[in-house]
């Protein structure tokens, strides 16, 4: 009892003191400066990263500046106008064109706005006249998001922004660029978004074309007096919208004269900006039709300050060198022009990494993200089918069990243990570097049976044996990952995509089941093994939840809360206790406990906060209603993905299989719990943890299903050979 104490409390210390030893990585921020600062934005929509470096004056600014991959994510479907509303306002946004009625202010103009908000606006300057309508949009949102963000903590700090140019085609105004520094009453404090700013070409798409020299002369007007200027090109956006009458020659024709110009504008422009007190922005709001296709969704962002350093940029919200969100831009600006955040913008600073190279590692990172990506479903896929169909089989055997012989049982068995095993394959595929889906196929299917046939014959078929080390090595190797950067998980088809942008760190809901599904069965065919082993199993508890909890670990609240219920139940079970009402009351006040302490840990402790520091944040300043609008969204989430994913037809096939053995073969499922007493603990516990992490996940399906894999392979695996004994007997 002693030893078991001592190492209980050296284990806590130990992860502690990694916990305050991870806090200090010391990255360069965006500098703040005591003279009065200014942000220049240019927008070049629909770009991607060659072409942008294909031109000669970006690519110096991207060789001397600091580069990264932006997510592009919005709030609900993803669009143009809700791309650029979301840099403005750092939180996903929801915007249309429609709502994007930006006017020069003229006497009309003024009129009108008044007439619909029934406010004075000033007689110069920008104003959206259907401000009203995006502020209803939003407010019927799931993010919560308030129009304006950034534009009006410029105002509130006595700071003026301005827009130039616009994406006006001959039938439509598209000028969406100003929800990039308006105000929360939809006002921009200069600049030109007119006709101006355009001028007529009748061999351009739409007979339009940017006009440089005007943007230029609007520039020079605005400089000293914006403290945040953003320049809309615009001809990308028209080009993308013509697309379908051009052939690709033409397409590509026009493509390569719009970049000319546009790097030629850009050379004039640097000339202007005094780079000792300004930072020049490239963004690219939304990807290009084509991209998008492709699958290559993270456009690229270059912040350049008129010097010779250079490398890559980074955020808490990513915690990715190279990999930023878009609602990271907004905080950054306040942050660089010395105004504090808004209190509802998600986002985060975004710092500067030195690095040579830059290029050719946003490059590289670029490739691999897209590539994992493109892979990700069909990969998963298969091994969804494969996992549904040896479970069948195996149902199938069992029923039929009479014509069972040994080879037919040790097929049977090597096919169970190869659904059991593919996590750690997908975990190690990423050191093998860039890889096509054959060699993706190629290396799963070998490192997989390579480790199944190993452990199947050299543990001489012993089924608890087997059971212990197969959902062993998968736990060391995800908790040593977890522990020491998540590099494998990040990289890995089964980790998560930062194209997607529902998680870039940490621990994601796929290997979070896989973690607390093996942990339970590992730990509970442990003590089946030898039961001296049950003192350890709360120190492995313990040092689980908080790899999964800690916020610079796993930093998966769903996934704590399930793993804290399940590993909870199982402990007082194994332990012969009778999990009472007073029990469940016991459990729900250690889980609100440990989740309190990790908040505080996380928001008091940590210089980089987490995505629960940033949710309570957002509690604190919204109130009670964030927490409905939170719940709200993880329950639309979970229904959504309900019916798109394949892991649900994986739960709802293991749903089936356990139904089908309760009751036939009669006695077969009570005998083989009494036989394994403890390991039925485990199988008790993954459906605790399948039902909590059901409910407490945004994607809970993906986490219950990934945890009864190892449920129904288990003991779908034990029935087959306890048959294979009974019928040979």
């Amino acid at each position: 009892m002693k030893y078991y104490k001592i190492s209980l409390i050296s284990l806590v210390l130990t992860m502690f003191m990694c916990t305050s030893y991870s806090v200090n990585n010391p990255i360069m921020e965006v500098d703040q400066v005591d003279q009065i600062n200014q942000v220049v934005m240019i927008v070049v929509n629909r770009c991607d990263l060659k072409q942008l470096y294909t031109m000669t004056q970006i690519q110096h600014i991207m060789d001397n500046g600091y580069v990264g991959l932006m997510n592009t994510r919005v709030s609900g479907r993803n669009s143009e106008a809700k791309a650029y509303a979301t840099i403005g306002w750092g939180t996903r946004a929801e915007a249309s064109l429609e709502t994007a009625i930006f006017h020069n202010v003229d006497e009309e103009i003024a009129s009108i706005y008044k007439r619909r908000t029934g406010k004075e606006v000033p007689g110069v300057g920008i104003v959206n006249t259907n401000i009203h309508k995006l502020i209803e949009l939003n407010r019927r949102g799931e993010f919560n998001s308030s129009p304006g963000a950034l534009g009006e903590q410029l105002r509130l700090a006595g700071l003026n922004t301005a827009v130039i140019g616009n994406s006006d085609t001959d039938d439509r105004q598209d000028r969406v660029a100003g929800y990039l520094a308006m105000d929360s009453n939809g006002y921009i404090d200069m600049g030109d978004i007119s006709s101006r700013s355009i001028s007529e070409d009748i061999s351009r798409p739409f007979g339009i074309k940017t006009d440089y020299e005007e943007l230029l002369l609007t520039f020079d007007e605005v400089n000293n007096k914006a403290s945040f200027i953003v320049i809309e090109t615009g001809d990308m956006n028209r080009l993308e919208a013509y697309k379908g009458n051009l052939t690709p020659f033409a397409y590509q024709t026009h493509k390569e004269m719009i970049l000319s110009e546009i790097n030629s504008f850009i050379k004039v422009l640097v000339s202007k900006i005094d780079f000792n007190r300004t930072m020049l922005m490239l963004v690219v709001p939304y990807p290009s039709e084509e991209a998008s296709e492709y699958g290559a969704r993270l456009t690229p962002v270059v912040f350049y300050f008129g010097g010779s350093e250079g490398g890559l940029l980074t955020s808490d919200t990513t915690r990715r060198e190279g990999v930023i969100g878009n609602i990271d831009i907004a905080p950054t600006v306040l942050n660089y022009l010395n105004v504090a955040n808004a209190r509802n913008m998600t986002g985060r600073n975004i710092a500067l990494i030195d690095r040579d190279e830059a290029y050719e590692y946003i490059s590289l990172l670029n490739k691999q993200i897209v590539n994992t990506s493109r892979q990700r479903y069909r990969v998963l896929y298969s091994f969804a089918v494969f996992e549904m169909l040896i479970s069948i089989l195996a149902l199938l055997a069992i029923i039929f069990r009479k014509k069972l012989n040994r080879s037919l049982r040790d097929i049977i068995s090597l096919l169970l243990l190869g659904t059991i095993i593919p996590p750690l394959a997908f975990l190690v595929i990423p050191i093998f570097g860039y890889k096509t889906a054959t060699i993706i196929y190629f290396l799963l299917i070998t490192i997989t049976a390579l480790i199944v046939i190993t452990t199947y014959y050299l543990l001489n078929r012993n089924p608890i044996k087997i059971i212990v080390v197969s959902s062993g090595i998968i736990l060391l190797a995800l908790t040593l990952d977890i522990l020491t950067g998540q590099h494998l998980i990040k990289q890995s088809i089964m980790g998560y995509d930062p194209i997607i942008g529902a998680r870039y760190y940490g621990i994601g809901n796929e290997y979070a089941g896989i973690l607390i599904g093996s942990s339970l069965v590992f730990s509970t065919a442990l003590i089946e093994y030898n039961k001296r082993y049950i003192k350890l199993i709360p120190i492995l508890y313990i040092a689980l939840v908080m790899a999964i909890g800690l916020p610079i670990w796993g930093a998966n609240v769903g996934a704590t809360i399930t793993a804290t219920v399940s590993f909870l139940f199982a402990s007082l079970r194994l332990y012969s206790k009778k999990v009472k009402l007073k029990s469940w009351v016991l459990i729900a006040a250690i889980v609100t406990f440990i989740v309190t302490v990790m908040a505080l840990i996380d928001l008091f402790l940590l210089e980089k906060q987490s995505h629960l520091a940033s949710a309570i944040q957002q509690i604190i300043n919204g109130g009670p209603m964030v927490v409905i609008q939170i719940l709200t969204r993880k329950v639309a989430m979970n229904i959504r993905v309900m019916g798109v994913t394949i892991w649900s037809r994986v739960l709802l096939i293991a749903i089936v299989i356990l139904g089908i053995l309760f009751y036939k073969p009669t006695g077969l499922f009570k005998r083989i719990s009494n036989t394994y007493p403890k390991l039925a603990v485990g199988w008790s516990s993954i459906l605790i943890a399948g039902g909590v992490g059901f409910l407490v996940n945004d994607s809970g399906v993906v986490t219950a299903a990934m945890s009864a894999i190892y449920l129904t392979t288990t003991i779908l695996y034990l029935l087959i050979n306890d048959i294979y004994i009974e019928v040979k007997d």
